[in-house]
């Protein structure tokens, strides 16, 4: 799965990084320590987040800089993503 970087109607930003069953894990930047949350596309949508044309990579790399600091979990992601360029249009073959 390609990461993607969403956004709400705050300017919140999140980036999808993985799926894993129905559920896709999400890393959302916020004011607390940076950690990965499951929540399925119903709940993502109906918080209000739509797909960014945001740099996946770029987002990444800032992520990493939180000022909070980012769990295990969510640094392994981050990193994965930050070492590697995505595109930021989703291309379904």
């Amino acid at each position: 799965m390609q990461p993607t970087v969403v956004m709400n109607h705050h300017r919140q930003t999140a980036i999808i990084v993985a799926k894993s069953g129905k559920k896709l894990q999400i890393i959302k930047l916020g004011k607390g320590r940076l950690t990965v949350a499951s929540l399925s596309a119903t709940e993502i949508e109906k918080q209000g987040y739509k797909v960014s044309h945001y740099s996946p990579d770029q987002a990444a790399r800032s992520y990493l800089e939180h000022g909070a600091g980012v769990s295990k979990r969510a640094r392994k992601h981050l990193e994965e993503i930050s070492r590697h360029k995505f595109s930021d249009t989703l291309i379904l073959t």
